[in-house]
């Protein structure tokens, strides 16, 4: 498999600073979102020091660790150094913010989540959330005591119940499952979903390809619906790659190649398929986005 990604964060319409923050990594194949808070040189500060630990703990990963097991590390790390950092410095002793992560591995997705960011899954022309929030509000409709349509309205739907920095020991909430050729995901803060409605969402992938089009294009979308509070947006896309699997590699990284000359492998034979210099560098162009 061949996994890209791409991702910006806005500071939205109202706000005057930023607490969110993203991270993608191709060496790793993985992407992540989280959405501080705390006020005013808390909230941006719990978000750094999330994307920090999750990076550290892809970066220090034994080869052979379960893929599951790296996204609950990283996301406990990121909660253990935030909940360090409240005890440091009093002053910002409320500061968190939510995590969600996403990591691939061969054909397989694994994410992880604490909070009400979310991930989606863009699948045969059909958007399905992956997540479920972290919320008093989502709770209640859990229970039955709200429906869908009263969450957004609820006087409380911003009251998360569980996020990095909450307290010492958190539980992360951790699923996998196969990957199909055209997967897309979206990850998200709550400045998209709370004024993107998901059929929005999944008409922005139906319309357009490009990784980059699609979180400019979503971030648009939020800012015009009045872009109330910062918007975060990462998209990871997955594609078979016939190299890969020609050459035997089905290494969850993304692939980088180089070629001086045609080549000719044993599945472009079995298919008929010829690709020559100009194709390879094209391809090696079309990098992700970082």
């Amino acid at each position: 498999m061949r996994y890209s990604f791409y991702g910006e964060t806005n500071v939205g319409r109202v706000r005057d600073h930023n607490e969110d923050a993203f991270l993608t990594s191709e060496n790793h194949a993985f992407g992540m979102v989280s959405d501080g808070m705390g006020g005013l040189a808390a909230g941006e500060v719990a978000s750094q020091i999330a994307k920090d630990s999750v990076n550290a703990a892809f970066e220090n990963a034994e080869p052979n660790m379960a893929l599951s097991r790296i996204v609950n590390n990283a996301i406990t790390d990121a909660n253990t150094n935030v909940r360090k950092a409240q005890k440091e410095k009093p002053e910002a002793s409320g500061m968190g913010c939510t995590c969600v992560l996403l990591a691939f591995r061969k054909k397989e997705y694994c994410i992880g989540y604490v909070g009400d960011s979310r991930i989606y899954r863009y699948r045969d022309n059909q958007l399905q959330q992956l997540t479920v929030d972290h919320s008093y509000v989502e709770e209640l409709f859990q229970r039955g005591l709200i429906s869908e349509e009263e969450k957004s309205t609820h006087p409380y739907k911003n009251s998360i119940t569980r996020y990095v920095g909450h307290e010492d020991v958190i539980k992360v909430d951790v699923s996998s499952g196969p990957l199909k050729s055209g997967d897309r995901f979206i990850l998200c803060s709550d400045g998209l979903h709370g004024e993107v409605t998901a059929s929005q969402m999944a008409g922005v992938l139906r319309d357009n390809m490009n990784p980059k089009d699609c979180v400019q294009k979503l971030i648009q979308l939020a800012l015009e619906h009045g872009g109330k509070d910062n918007v975060s947006v990462v998209i990871a896309s997955v594609e078979n790659d016939l190299d890969e699997i020609s050459s035997g590699q089905l290494s969850g990284e993304i692939v980088h190649k180089k070629s001086t000359k045609k080549k000719q492998g044993f599945l472009h034979r079995f298919l008929g398929l010829f690709i020559d210099e100009d194709e390879e560098e094209d391809n090696e162009k079309e990098k992700p986005g970082q």
